[in-house]
């Protein structure tokens, strides 16, 4: 695949259900490239491969703690966490 038509995004929805089953929906997105050749030992999965664009790295390249700060999952709970703190 070219360099140009490797863009990718990782993506987590979360979704609370409350007991009068209204649901509520939040979507973390964090955008980003794969390469051609794996960069990086930290990490899973595909982290070794998925170079962000907002880190310049790869997820496999930082550490979990920067990683986790903009990570898709970190997003989609900082949402998570604001709308439960709205509702309570």
């Amino acid at each position: 695949m070219p360099s140009d038509k490797r863009h990718a995004r990782f993506v987590c929805a979360i979704a609370l259900v409350r007991p009068d089953n209204s649901v509520w929906t939040a979507i973390g997105v964090h955008e980003g490239r794969i390469l051609e050749a794996p960069r990086g030992t930290l990490g899973f999965g595909y982290d070794p491969l998925f170079f962000s664009y907002e880190l310049g790295a790869t997820f496999a390249e930082v550490p979990a703690e920067v990683k986790n700060k903009v990570s898709h999952r970190a997003r989609a709970m900082t949402e998570v966490y604001k709308h439960l703190r709205e509702v309570t």
